[in-house]
């Protein structure tokens, strides 16, 4: 099943038989991308501070929902995490893991605290051990890089299974399109952020002590700390309103108490962070707020100053992503079929591919060197998505390409490349929305056409 033209006349589903098919419909869009069938970039190392990355594919967290009711890692888990670490990638960005009970989206979510402390080790250990082994027989040195997402849910939390939304601010767009009323839920005061600055902290310490590289301090679609950073609207407040500095104080103030407390040689401090969420100001981040376009044009002024005072923070690593995959979920994944309930995208899905790819790279030119990139958005592009992660490493557009849907799908991928510097055909994965359906209906979640466990119909 594809999704059909309808009276959009922009959108045009993937159907490009090979490569110079798909460069002729970039071209036709007037769109350069830089290609490059020699793949042999992508086994290439990457130094981060003490650590060394063995190649440059990143496994994106992608949420399973399959986690044990206490948040420790379940039996799903650990299968899903096994096949990445068999698939070769150098580097895997652990999913969203909540920092509370009470800050879950699911109740199957993980959250690590002391009393599943134990749970969290094993499971690093025996990815690592599988992923280390993996990497040696492809003929890499470096070990398995593994960090861990660390979220609070924001106005996306459930409590006890029920929605409770927890707002940086009103915003009666986004209520409308949950199906919330503005009523349920509340504001999050100034208090609560104060002390949950206090709680990340403290999981980012046990992240460390599970056998974690790193932890993602997560700032992007649309969830507490990516709220925050758009809440010009948040009232008498230390943690909004129209300055930057105090939209970011909740962020930037974790990674600095957490600066004071743990061994930032060998552990990395990072963040998933959206540079522009498409929403119209001024309810946006990294949006030109004069813009009339649907969606808006960018304005990369504030990103760029937030990753400005990142890296005098000592953060080396930034996991770039855009969008709200809850609301104009084709900016954050461009895709051929929408989710249950949703709208075929506004735009053709090779400009939300360029937009992924190009912001990205313009972030990378003009922040300090020393600090490390990864992109996301390739999947869109199936097989071809090795050819355009080999040219944007050649081209130094990027220095980690990651990958959440295709891994998914085809966890093998990096082994694919790396052996047979091509991605199988037959086993990519095809934008068809099914995971994200599964992930809104709650369910644990999987490629439904690659995977059985997770096709219903079984």
């Amino acid at each position: 099943m594809r999704a059909k033209n309808s009276k959009n006349s922009n959108f045009n589903p993937f159907r490009y038989k090979d490569l110079n098919e798909l460069k002729q419909e970039f071209q036709n869009l007037k769109i350069e991308l830089p290609f490059d069938l020699e793949t042999d970039i992508l086994k290439t190392p990457l130094n981060l501070k003490e650590l060394f990355v063995p190649n440059r594919l990143t496994i994106q967290p992608m949420e399973g929902f399959d986690a044990n009711l206490n948040g420790s890692p379940g039996e799903l888990t650990f299968r899903r995490y096994r096949k990445y670490a068999q698939g070769g990638a150098g580097l895997i960005w652990f999913e969203a893991t909540s920092i509370s009970d009470k800050a879950k989206s699911n109740s199957h979510q993980l959250a690590i605290n002391k009393d599943n402390l134990d749970k969290f080790n094993r499971f690093v250990k025996e990815i690592k051990n599988e992923g280390n082994e993996t990497l040696k027989s492809l003929g890499f040195s470096n070990d398995l890089i593994c960090i861990l997402q660390l979220n609070h849910s924001g106005r996306y939390t459930k409590i006890n299974g029920k929605k409770f939304p927890l707002r940086a601010y009103e915003d009666h767009e986004l209520d409308s399109t949950l199906n919330v009323a503005p009523k349920k839920g509340k504001i999050i005061s100034d208090e609560e952020l104060q002390n949950l600055e206090d709680i990340w902290v403290d999981r980012a310490i046990l992240a460390e002590q599970a056998g974690f590289d790193g932890v993602d301090i997560k700032a992007c679609h649309g969830y507490l700390i990516s709220e925050l950073l758009r809440a010009r609207r948040r009232k008498d407040s230390n943690y909004g309103g129209k300055t930057l500095r105090n939209r970011s104080r909740f962020f930037l103030n974790i990674i600095k108490k957490l600066n004071k407390k743990i061994d930032k040689e060998n552990f990395l401090i990072t963040t998933r962070l959206s540079i522009y969420n498409g929403r119209e100001y001024p309810n946006s981040f990294g949006v030109d707020k004069e813009s009339k376009q649907i969606p808006p044009k960018e304005d990369l002024t504030e990103p760029l100053e937030l990753i400005r005072e990142l890296s005098k923070l000592d953060v080396h690593l930034i996991n770039i992503s855009m969008g709200n995959p809850h609301f104009k979920p084709f900016i954050t994944r461009p895709y051929d079929i929408p989710a249950i309930k949703g709208t075929i995208p506004p735009e053709h899905p090779l400009k939300s591919v360029y937009r992924l790819v190009n912001l990205t790279s313009k972030i990378k030119k003009l922040i300090p060197q020393r600090m490390k990139i990864i992109g996301s958005g390739y999947s869109y592009l199936r097989q071809f998505s090795a050819y355009l992660t080999a040219g944007l490493i050649r081209n130094k557009k990027v220095d980690l390409c990651g990958f959440g849907r295709m891994a998914f799908a085809n966890p093998s991928f990096p082994k694919q490349i790396f052996i047979n510097e091509e991605i199988n055909k037959k086993k990519v994965c095809i934008t068809c929305s099914k995971c994200s359906a599964l992930m809104r209906e709650g369910k644990k979640t999987g490629c439904v056409i690659r995977d059985p466990l997770y096709n219903p119909k079984n």
